[in-house]
């Protein structure tokens, strides 16, 4: 069982980023500050029963940015977390990238991607709601949000 006290800092992108959200599995979650991970995108690969339509993933895209929150989560939630994300059956992994955190310093930080990109899917509204969220709550820049609310009216910017 992981020490309680071995922290992981983590980049929440999508529905994560609502600390309403993400304390219902990781109580100990504390926003540090809003990041940047450079040269990626979202893209809707993964398909939820539960929501009835797509969720999030990261993507390559050279020139492109998303943005997102550190968590500071201890390991016992870590766990949780690597459960409610189905790490052991590979829908998503964990890994970590450097991402530039709102203090302009790299940050070594875990986050979670699908392992494979299936659809491109249709993204579920409450997953959507959900981004929109923790866009509002940790103040990222108004077209960031924007381009959120337009993730369920098009999924054009998927390849």
């Amino acid at each position: 069982m992981p020490d309680p006290t071995d922290n992981v800092l983590c980049f929440s992108y999508g529905s994560n980023m609502s600390s309403r959200y993400l304390r219902q599995f990781c109580p100990s979650a504390t926003a540090v500050m809003t990041a940047t991970l450079p040269n990626a995108h979202i893209e809707f690969r993964r398909f939820s029963t539960d929501l009835n339509g797509g969720i999030s993933t990261i993507v390559e895209a050279p020139g492109e940015i998303v943005h997102g929150i550190l968590y500071m989560i201890n390991g016992i939630d870590i766990d949780h977390l690597d459960l409610l994300e189905d790490v052991a059956k590979g829908l998503y992994v964990r890994e970590t990238y450097l991402v530039l955190g709102k203090d302009n310093t790299w940050h070594s930080a875990d986050l979670y991607r699908a392992g494979e990109l299936e659809g491109p899917f249709e993204p579920a509204p409450q997953y959507i709601s959900w981004m929109v969220e923790g866009a509002r709550e940790h103040g990222l820049p108004p077209d960031y949000i924007t381009e959120i609310e337009g993730f369920s009216r098009s999924n054009s910017n998927q390849s």
